[in-house]
């Protein structure tokens, strides 16, 4: 067993970082420029180059990628794992190592982490922990919420149990970062089950410890999706959009340490928010800051609760805004758009059916009555059969703008199959 003391590894840690700011630096880029292509935040680079906090061995081989430094940095990120084996606090067990092989469920992940060695959370490889939050993440979009709710719940208190635990600063803050992003991914999923007030208060406790720890992507991260709740403007008759604003500019005072997909997810919300309070101007430049993010996007950035960014994902937000706007055939252009791209593609499986919604809406607006109660009329089925209680809220939005048509008879025949 490795006999390093804990000052020889602290100094291992430590030539570790240098050796990836000497590396930044060669390959031009700065901790601000080369945090985001990381996922994570420019106060986290700076913590690992100065030795003071750990990051997964996924951080170092994606590293190597982008500075190109030949795969010296993972290889001896795995040499000092080897020589940090041995330094577990007296009366607990030596970790031992763990991996989740690809097929695994969720549910059987969690089970496995149930067994995890006592103490491994002070020394252990975190890597898998933020695998499954990310993975949970993006199964919102495919799954439905019900099938996901329990197992994010299960590992967000294990998370949580985790951080009370954790002594060393360090460790505890990137915990803390899991502990608040799984918290978000949690929000979403209650939101979806129709529980607004849940919803909010998991991106609130979210905000707060992010505030906490100092984490700005995770402060940033929470005001985003709490801002979409607080908002509401295509789901609740009593959203309050000024409240939502705030919390987009909140956010948008991290960006530099966000990735171009939460970039872009800022500006296209505060789109939507201005679409909702009929400001065009202001509307345009904050779809052309988003359409400026979604350029720089990257598969890297596209992962965990921003998995279902892409052009398509930004068209739905363009056509939403055109909608808010009552330009009704330019959100049907783009709607359509949206709607064929996204109808093929399994993960993003509730954000289709959003664009569907807002699409028959736009019909309506643009004239096509038939179209719109027809899709609408689809486009609920489906969402009531996936349990999807957020999706099935905004389709009875759309169905509220139809009350002009209220005495046509297939607004009528709508009716009755939407209220059975």
């Amino acid at each position: 067993m490795p006999n390093d003391s804990p000052q020889e590894i602290a100094a291992a840690w430590l030539a570790l970082g240098q050796m990836l700011a000497r590396s930044r630096k060669v390959a031009g880029y700065t901790q601000e420029t080369f945090a985001p292509l990381t996922n994570y935040g420019r106060s986290t680079i700076a913590n690992v180059e100065t030795g003071r906090q750990r990051v997964g061995r996924n951080f170092w081989s994606r590293s190597d990628e982008i500075l190109r430094t030949g795969g010296s940095l993972a290889p001896e990120y795995d040499r000092i794992r080897h020589m940090s084996v041995g330094q577990v606090p007296s009366g607990m067990p030596t970790p031992q190592p763990f991996e989740v092989e690809p097929a695994q469920s969720p549910s059987s992940a969690l089970e496995t982490f149930a067994l995890r060695p006592r103490g491994d959370y002070l020394v252990g490889e975190w890597n898998t922990f933020s695998n499954l939050t990310n993975m949970l993440a993006q199964q919102r979009q495919a799954v439905s919420p019900d099938a996901l709710l329990r197992l994010i719940e299960a590992h967000r208190e294990c998370l949580s149990t985790l951080y009370r635990k954790a002594g060393r600063a360090p460790i505890r803050a990137d915990v803390g970062a899991m502990l608040g992003e799984a918290s978000v991914v949690a929000s979403r999923l209650w939101s979806a089950q129709g529980n607004r007030a849940l919803a909010i208060a998991h991106c609130a406790y979210a905000r707060q410890l992010g505030d906490r720890l100092g984490d700005r992507r995770i402060s940033a991260t929470a005001r985003i999706f709490e801002s979409n709740l607080q908002a509401a403007t295509l789901i609740e008759a009593d959203g309050d959009v000024m409240i939502g604003l705030r919390l987009l500019d909140e956010a948008d005072q991290a960006s530099t340490d966000l990735s171009p997909a939460a970039r872009a997810r800022i500006a296209a919300e505060q789109a939507q928010a201005y679409a909702a309070l009929r400001l065009p101007r202001e509307v345009s430049a904050a779809l052309k800051r988003a359409e400026a993010a979604v350029n720089g996007l990257s598969p890297a950035d596209c992962v965990g609760l921003y998995s279902d960014w892409s052009n398509a994902r930004l068209h739905v937000y363009a056509g939403t805004c055109h909608l808010l706007l009552g330009q009704a055939d330019q959100a049907v252009e783009v709607l359509e758009s949206a709607v064929r791209t996204l109808e093929h593609d399994p993960e993003n499986v509730n954000v289709a059916l959003a664009a569907a919604v807002d699409l028959a809406s736009a019909y309506a607006e643009a004239g096509e009555l038939e179209r719109s109660c027809a899709l609408l009329g689809d486009t609920y089925n489906r969402l009531r059969a996936g349990g999807n209680h957020r999706g099935i809220a905004r389709a009875q939005r759309a169905r509220e703008r139809l009350v002009r048509w209220r005495d046509e008879p297939i607004v009528l025949e709508l009716e009755e199959q939407m209220a059975a």
